[in-house]
Order: structure tokens, then C-alpha cells, then sequence
């Protein structure tokens, strides 16, 4: 049950039944060894030329990266404003 399933049941002969196995995990053990993957499950599927997207701006020209560069300019601007505002005591116990 901790072994995973050979790929093929051709590879393997028949496994004997043991009497202590019950009804449920024999059910369990076909019904996994049904759902092991077969070879072609990991192929990579050729890409499609005429499914890739139209779009091909840049990232920075799209809403998306406008607004991420917008973000980044005010934070930065904030960050600059702030730092010689900054100058106040730390108020805390262990000082």
C-alpha cells in the first residue's frame, strides 16, 4: 500500500491476494493503480502560434505596469519627504 503503483500492469505479474487484505483496501489499491498517470501526461503540449495573446507591449506600457510605476514614484516621494521630517526623540523605556 506505501509503494506506488507500477506504470504499466503489463510490467508486473499479478499480485497474490493475502487473506488478512480486506475487501476495502484491495478496492482502494485497484482503483489507484487505474488512476496512475500514463506517459503522456507530462508531455509538453506543442505551443499554438495562434493562441498566443495579440498583446505584445511591454509590461510598463499596459494599465497594470502604469499604475505599479505610479505607486513606486509616490512611495519613493513620500519616503523623501519624510526622512529629514524624521528628527523627533525616540521615546522609549530602555533609552
Amino acid at each position: 500500500m506505501l509503494v506506488a503503483p507500477p506504470a504499466s500492469a503489463a510490467d508486473v505479474a499479478s499480485p497474490s491476494k493475502t487473506p488478512s487484505q480486506s475487501g476495502l483496501a484491495a478496492r482502494t489499491s485497484a482503483r489507484l493503480a487505474t488512476l496512475a498517470p500514463s506517459r503522456r501526461a507530462f508531455a509538453q503540449a506543442a505551443a499554438d502560434p495562434s493562441a498566443s495573446s495579440p498583446d505584445t507591449r511591454s509590461f510598463f506600457r499596459t494599465p497594470t505596469g502604469v499604475a505599479a510605476i505610479v505607486l513606486m514614484v509616490a512611495g519613493a516621494a513620500f519616503v523623501a519627504y519624510r526622512i529629514p521630517k524624521d528628527n523627533q526623540k525616540v521615546h522609549s523605556p530602555i533609552r
